[in-house]
């Protein structure tokens, strides 16, 4: 866990979940800073609290931490909101759709397990501390700070609810997208094949979204910094129709459970599940079937209490 400078005054933290710093230059030796994101934990944020204050403590800079800008509200971006602000009286900034699972965070495992979670999965990877919104920010806000960067609010929906990314435009015209889970890199959609979704339609647009700002550079929220963003983002799209095409596959020979779906999509992919897999991609598994439902590739019925599905 590091402090890597990418811009004039723009900064990541990397870790398994990346977090982002904007600074303001108030004068030579003073800042504000804005932080996006806060890592998995309370343990996360301590780390990444004492990172930043040693960096700018070598620069000679005193520095405040004006907010948190959470993406969105996954327990793995916003799980150290409550420590560092605790320790800094900083803001929390997030959209309004995703405000729900800040201030209760018990609705994540709900809304991924469908209803009361099992134990196992009601830990603090899913369950963040309860922090409380001080700005709710839209895609039409825009905030120009002292130092010259503009910073803009992107709507990125997909991955979840209302998940915003931050573009963030230099003095020299660099911008940079801070794009969180609107985008995988590499490395990480090569290994999971099946990413969280909420809604894959809107994922698909958010990543075509992400393409057409011609950012310079665009910090995923896990993984490498991406160059080759419209590259990454057809890679994202392939995972995609290959899911896609898989549930298909699977409903060729004949009408399927849900449950017999979810076998068949893990055995092609040859993942061994566990009871977090499971929930991940139990729940990611019926946003595709709802796609294509939409899209009229599929449809349903019910028989001897039973919901099947079946190729249209």
């Amino acid at each position: 866990m590091a402090v890597i400078n990418v811009a004039d005054f723009i900064y990541y933290i990397s870790g398994l979940t990346n977090v982002g710093i904007i600074e303001e230059q108030i004068s030579q030796n003073e800042s504000v800073l804005y932080m996006i994101d806060s890592g998995g934990t309370s343990e996360d944020g301590k780390k990444i609290l004492n990172e930043i204050t040693e960096y700018f403590n070598k620069k000679n800079v005193k520095i405040t931490i004006k907010a948190i800008i959470n993406t969105h509200s996954h327990a793995d971006h916003c799980g150290g909101n409550k420590i560092i602000q605790q320790q800094t009286n900083c803001e929390i900034w997030i959209s309004e759709k995703e405000t729900g699972s800040l201030i209760n965070p018990f609705l994540q495992p709900i809304i991924s397990w469908g209803g009361n979670p099992l134990p196992e999965i009601n830990s603090s990877y899913y369950v963040a501390e309860k922090t409380i919104p001080s700005k709710i920010i839209t895609s039409n806000d825009k905030i120009t700070l002292q130092n010259g960067i503009e910073l803009s609010f992107i709507s990125l929906p997909g991955h979840y609810f209302e998940m915003i990314g931050i573009l963030c435009k230099t003095t020299n015209n660099k911008k940079i997208i801070f794009a969180s889970d609107g985008i995988f890199g590499r490395k990480n959609i090569g290994k999971y094949w099946i990413p969280f979704l909420y809604d894959v339609k809107e994922f698909k647009n958010s990543l075509d979204k992400i393409c057409s700002l011609n950012a310079d550079y665009c910090i995923p929220g896990h993984g490498e910094p991406i160059e080759q963003i419209e590259e990454t983002a057809e890679l994202n799209k392939i995972a995609i129709i290959s899911n896609e095409k898989c549930v298909l596959e699977a409903l060729k020979q004949k009408e399927l459970t849900q449950e017999e779906i979810l076998k068949y999509v893990a055995d092609k992919n040859e993942i061994n599940m566990h009871i977090a897999q499971y929930m991940l991609i139990g729940c990611t598994l019926r946003a595709y079937l709802v796609f294509l439902y939409n899209e009229k590739k599929i449809s349903f019925s019910i028989k001897e209490n039973k919901l099947f599905w079946h190729l249209i």
